[in-house]
């Protein structure tokens, strides 16, 4: 039987709680070893509520543990990056919360550092593992909604002056890395791509309309897929009541819409939306970490975990974690240039950084 994976945690904000929820249900092939937080009030509070979790006085402690094999990375975007490398050149694998960084350079520094370590990094983006996204990829990818025209992402959230006061780095350029896109749109970017394939251009319009924060609270974008398909991104977390995010797809003989995780509507020719209801869920090669539960940070850690355990690439690597971000980052600078921007200004093709 193989060994368990021994998890460190960095940071302990509210997200930690997931991290330490999944750890917990992959009991079989893991086991948490300790956290860790520049607060150490943060560390105490997190550790009192899950039976006195091990407590490292700082980052480079836990790293220089022989019990801790990875860490899961759970700190402001903006603090991503430093410890990445720090990470990687103690050669402990790494989870990091999305987004993966915050700069071209930064990406650029992680995909080198992780190769030149041969260690595994995967970035957090559950929702590739719900299983409505997954039964929507299955029917655009086996033909059933023809040939993609049209691609969006709508985003309305609402996150009031008192969310954005809450939290000394929220709305900052520095540690946020952007505003309602980068922080909350990220992943409807992530799975605006997951289902329609990679995004080749954009043109946008950025502005901070509501909220007295140094970010973007409202931006709209055209898109221009790699196929041909167009589409539009839309992110803002100043509309009330707020709404939940829409994702449409639509091809020439169908078309799909799913809010939030949830598949809500599905119209191809010549069925009947009874016959659609029962279709089969994708598998993504993730067919056994399906079973656990339906926590989907719990399946994405299972599948890291076997990442590590097998020398195999994780479902979202530096790879396909830095998709994401290089196009939120094209999006900055065409609103900041007022110009069409390419991605591969920022992610020239092909990446010969990363092994």
């Amino acid at each position: 039987m193989a060994r368990k994976l021994g998890f460190g945690i960095i940071g302990c904000g509210m997200i930690s709680e997931f991290h330490i929820n999944a750890i917990g249900e992959l009991s079989d092939k893991a086991t948490l070893v300790g956290i860790t937080d520049t607060v150490r009030d943060n560390a105490e509070r997190l550790s009192s509520r899950h039976s006195g979790l091990y407590i490292f006085d700082s980052v480079e402690d836990m790293l220089a543990s022989r019990d801790i094999h990875a860490v899961c990375i759970c700190v402001p975007s903006g603090y991503h990056a430093d410890i990445i490398y720090k990470a990687a050149a103690a050669k402990k694998h790494i989870m990091v919360e999305k987004p993966l960084a915050i700069t071209k350079e930064q990406l650029d520094e992680i995909q080198r550092v992780v190769g030149e370590n041969r260690i595994t990094l995967a970035v957090v983006s559950q929702l590739r593992f719900a299983k409505d996204i997954n039964r929507a990829k299955y029917a655009i990818q086996s033909g059933e909604l023809g040939k993609i025209l049209c691609a969006d992402m709508y985003m309305k959230y609402y996150r009031s002056q008192e969310y954005y006061d809450s939290g000394a780095w929220r709305g900052t350029k520095r540690l946020d890395g952007g505003g309602a896109l980068m922080n909350q749109g990220i992943h409807g970017v992530d799975i605006l791509q997951y289902l329609a394939g990679e995004i080749k251009s954009v043109f946008a319009f950025s502005k901070t309309l509501a909220r007295k924060i140094e970010v973007e609270d409202t931006l709209c974008a055209s898109v221009e897929f790699e196929s041909g398909a167009i589409g539009v991104i839309q992110a803002t977390t100043s509309v009330y009541p707020g709404y939940p995010r829409r994702i449409e797809i639509n091809g020439d003989r169908g078309s799909i819409i799913i809010e939030e995780t949830a598949l809500t509507r599905m119209d191809i020719d010549g069925h009947s939306s009874e016959d659609l209801t029962f279709r089969p869920a994708f598998s993504s090669g993730s067919s056994a970490a399906m079973n656990i539960s339906g926590d989907y940070h719990t399946l994405q850690i299972s599948d890291f975990i076997d990442a590590v355990r097998e020398k195999k690439k994780p479902a979202v690597d530096v790879i396909e974690g830095r998709k994401a971000v290089d196009v939120i980052l094209a999006i900055y600078k065409s609103a900041r240039e007022e110009r069409r921007v390419f991605i591969e200004e920022l992610n020239p093709k092909p990446n010969k950084h990363y092994c």
